[in-house]
Formats: C-alpha cells, sequence, structure tokens
C-alpha cells in the first residue's frame, strides 16, 4: 500500500509539473474534480456491485477541438456481499478528448479515450481474494460527456460516461468490464 501511495505521490507531481509548464506556455490548462460511479463485475456474468468515489483531471487544449488529458480515480465498496469484503479502485489513465463544437460555445459535448493502469486493495483484490495475480492491470477507457462553460472559466460536467475494461487476474477471463459515471466541475488556470 505504501509503494501505490508513492507511486499517486509522484504522478501528482509530475501532473502539477506539467501543469506549470503548460500553463507558461500558450495552452490553456484545466483541472477539475468529480464525483465517479462504477458499476463493476470482478467475475464475468453480473455479479455486479456498485463503487463510489471521486476523481482528479487536468486537461492542456493543444487546439480549440483537441486536448491531452489526465485522470485519476479512486473508488471504494465495503460490505460486498455476505462475507463483508472491500474493494478499493485506483483508475490512472491519459490520453485525448475531442471536442467538436466552437469553443465559445456554451454547451459542448465530447468524447476521449485514455489509457493507463489500475491498482486494487482491499479483500477482493487478486493478491487478498486467492486468485492470485497482481493488484495492478491495464485500464482502457473510452467514453463522452458534456461540458456545461458557466462562466469563461468556470465549466460544469453535468454527466460523463465512460467504458472502463481493466485486465485484473479473476480465474476466468482477467477482463472486467465497467461503466463509469462522473460528475463535477472544471475550473480554466490559464488564457
Amino acid at each position: 500500500m505504501t509503494a501505490h501511495i508513492w507511486k499517486l505521490g509522484a504522478l501528482a507531481v509530475v501532473a502539477m509539473s506539467a501543469a506549470v509548464a503548460a500553463a507558461q506556455s500558450d495552452h490553456a490548462v484545466s483541472v477539475g474534480a468529480d464525483y465517479t460511479y462504477v458499476r463493476t463485475n470482478v467475475l464475468p456474468g453480473c455479479s455486479c456491485f456498485s463503487l463510489s468515489g471521486g476523481g482528479a483531471q487536468i486537461q492542456v487544449s493543444l487546439t480549440p477541438h483537441l486536448a491531452g488529458i489526465g485522470d485519476v480515480t479512486l473508488t471504494h465498496k465495503a460490505g460486498i456481499t455476505a462475507d463483508n469484503y472491500t474493494l478499493i479502485q485506483l483508475i490512472y489513465t491519459g490520453g485525448v478528448r475531442v471536442r467538436p463544437f466552437a469553443p465559445r460555445a456554451r454547451l459542448r459535448p465530447f468524447v476521449e479515450i485514455m489509457l493507463g493502469g489500475a491498482s486494487s486493495f482491499g479483500t477482493l483484490s487478486p493478491a487478498c481474494s486467492g486468485v492470485g495475480g497482481a493488484s495492478n492491470a491495464f485500464a482502457f477507457e473510452p467514453g463522452g460527456g458534456i461540458a456545461l462553460r458557466l462562466s469563461p472559466r468556470v465549466s460544469l460536467l453535468p454527466v460523463e460516461a465512460d467504458y472502463l475494461m481493466t485486465t485484473f487476474s479473476n480465474t476466468a477471463n482477467n477482463r472486467q468490464n465497467d461503466l463509469r459515471l462522473s460528475a463535477g466541475i472544471v475550473i480554466r488556470l490559464s488564457r
């Protein structure tokens, strides 16, 4: 667990350094925070349950319609099944976001695709549940949403929906197909 906290801290330092560097360039930099709901299946079929948590994003606009994005999300669920299992999932991804409409439009839909990693902790993580395998996995996250501009610097994300695929060991196909829903706020730091 301590090693994962160090990794998360190092990732935060790199992200903030990138934000400072980008803020000094001609590219707009935005940061955001959100509430996240994930509907997950640990095993194939639907022994499904829900995780709740939050996330943080950094976005650097490359053109009026294209941005680089980094996302870190932490979700948790306790009391899973009668055996009171727990699961904590950390997802860290990066990729691109495409916004097809004019930059000054009040309502802007977007699509995105992100790749990265996932870590799991708790009694349902592969290392603790007896399944074996690493508690770290590949994460693939395509999706989209809507941004509602409230002011030149503040936008509301009323909905973002993503397909979240992870590759944790699970004694079957080592793949989880999850639905991730988020809502949050984005603050533009520069330009």
